[in-house]
């Protein structure tokens, strides 16, 4: 069980690096093309598709040579990836881990595309096991922690773990009390602390969850993860991602569609001035507050919009000085309806 502490309110978020997550699996069954074979008997002996069956092998016609090794997933649902889909988001969904699918799927990196196909075992394999208890059970109307463990894998870094996972970079160094400077070695055990975000009641319909942002907030919007923002006065939406920040969400809008709604909202101009929104993500309405104001290091680069603009949500704090925006939570209460 790991507390929250005030390391998480000092944290400064590390330089975005690229990774690679591994192709080899714990469970992966290989047989050799003989005479005779055909993908379709193939498939049939080992009670799979075809489609899941050339997936899997990454083949883009039904002919097979003899000799030919073939890679045997095991029993999975075929998934098409959408706008805005992660591997930690669609593995929280469908009740694996992210490596069960990095392994079926023998990807070669955390990058998906729209409209790209992946294999979801339907049983989970144990890759990732849950680390013992030796807490007692909290309180399950409030935020928890447990935690279960990763094999690190050809090109992993402390970064892209934290990041495929849902936690903040610098969590994953305290929990495997690592610094930055560590490297990791292919098959290390590390730790990964899942949280456990029970739903809040709100005041009512129009308004958000009041969740704190180090103890919830960033859990439930985590870098690389899309939302859909809605001001709280004009009823207008929009949609972003989160593409950095530690402190408080450092977020941009999709696409230059978004970005000319935003505007639309601060009267024809980006603006630093404040408005009460509500973050709306996997299904959760978070009370929040937003100002439009383009500034510092942009990832989206076709949005017409040169940087990024913050979100704040109850308890997060400003860059400058690491101190809470007082402007910023009364406009989050009003979003709250507190």
């Amino acid at each position: 069980m790991f507390k929250t502490t005030r390391w998480k309110r000092l944290a400064l978020q590390a330089t975005l690096v690229a990774g690679l997550l591994p192709a080899t699996s714990a469970f992966a069954q290989t047989i050799q093309v003989v005479p005779g074979d055909t993908l379709g008997n193939i498939a049939y002996k080992n009670q799979i598709t075809v489609e899941q069956l050339k997936l899997a092998n990454q083949l883009q016609s039904d002919m097979i040579m003899v000799g030919q090794t073939l890679y045997i997933p095991p029993r999975s649902t075929v998934y098409t990836v959408k706008a805005g889909d992660v591997l930690w988001k669609i593995a929280n969904n469908h009740g694996v881990s992210i490596q069960t699918i990095v392994n079926t799927n023998k990807l070669q990196t955390t990058e998906i595309l729209i409209g790209q196909k992946l294999l979801i075992p339907r049983q989970e394999p144990a890759i990732e096991t849950p680390a013992p208890a030796s807490a007692p059970k909290p309180e399950r109307d409030k935020p928890w922690v447990e935690s279960t463990r990763y094999q690190v894998a050809k090109r992993d870094t402390p970064w892209t773990i934290s990041i495929a996972h849902g936690i903040p970079f610098t969590e994953f160094l305290q929990a495997n009390k690592l610094s930055e400077s560590d490297y990791l070695q292919i098959g290390q055990i590390v730790t990964i602390p899942v949280h456990h975000i029970p739903q809040t009641a709100t005041a009512g319909a129009k308004y958000g969850e009041y969740l704190d942002w180090f103890e919830a907030a960033q859990y439930l919007f985590p870098i690389n993860a899309t939302a859909k923002v809605t001001d709280f006065a004009t009823g207008k939406s929009f949609m972003v991602k989160r593409t950095i920040g530690a402190s408080h969400s450092d977020t941009e809008p999709l696409t230059s569609a978004d970005s000319a709604i935003i505007k639309s909202i601060w009267g024809g101009n980006f603006s630093w001035s404040i408005r009460p929104v509500i973050v709306e993500v996997d299904g959760r309405r978070l009370a929040a507050s937003m100002s439009s104001m383009p500034h510092s290091i942009e990832y989206i680069t076709d949005n017409a919009f040169d940087g990024h603009f913050d979100i704040h949500f109850p308890g997060s704090l400003r860059h400058k000085d690491n101190l809470i925006d007082p402007d910023h939570q009364a406009a989050i209460r009003i979003a709250a309806g507190k």
